[in-house]
């Protein structure tokens, strides 16, 4: 390796540390909750490789193949089926964030006005009943608009893209879907590595 390509290496992952960083403030508890939870399920399935790696050092490996770990739709589509349909995601998150397209679509399609469905906050649309969302039926644990919801509810549990145009999966311990997604990436991270350390 070059002098030029190790600075470069060092520079990139300083910059990964700095949005790990972010993310650990951003979340705080929420986020050290999900990466326990990830490192459990790790353990579980793949005892010989995380059995005896430290916890933190577990926990700080699921972080940075969270940060920098592509969620592709492909990924996402492939384990769909560990989706519990709890309905988490619908009756506990406090904010859903939403496009402005999103809110204008809907509100022309339920003929109602935008400002009684959304508001902004921030700087962004969102619903403006959302704990629970007022279009998740408690007794159905159903979506109400399923055939016209928000692209945030289709790409649950990714997020929309952030002002850097990066979508990350929502860290929500509770989420059986987002668990699943990151330990995948987890391991397909490792896997990668050794293909290319063989290669």
């Amino acid at each position: 390796m070059t002098e030029n390509e190790s600075a470069k290496t060092e520079q990139n992952l300083k910059t990964v540390l700095e949005l790990i960083e972010q993310k650990r403030k951003k979340h705080g508890e929420r986020y050290e909750r999900f990466l326990w939870t990830v490192a459990q399920l790790l353990r579980a399935e793949f005892p010989g490789l995380f059995a005896g790696m430290p916890d933190a050092q577990l926990r700080n490996l699921i972080a940075f193949v969270d940060t920098v770990g592509e969620d592709t739709q492909a990924m996402m589509k492939r384990l769909k089926a560990a989706c519990a349909g709890c309905g988490w995601c619908c009756s506990q998150t406090g904010n859903i964030v939403v496009s402005a397209e999103d809110a204008g679509r809907i509100s022309r399609q339920l003929k109602m006005k935008k400002d009684d469905l959304f508001i902004i906050r921030n700087g962004e649309w969102t619903i403006k009943n959302a704990h629970p969302c007022q279009w998740w039926s408690q007794k159905t644990g159903r979506c109400q608009i399923y055939s016209i919801r928000p692209v945030t509810c289709r790409i649950w549990p990714s997020s929309l893209p952030n002002e850097k145009g990066i979508r990350c999966l929502q860290p929500v311990a509770e989420c059986a879907y987002a668990v699943r997604v990151t330990a995948v990436k987890v391991m397909e991270s490792l896997e990668a590595q050794k293909k290319a350390a063989m290669g």
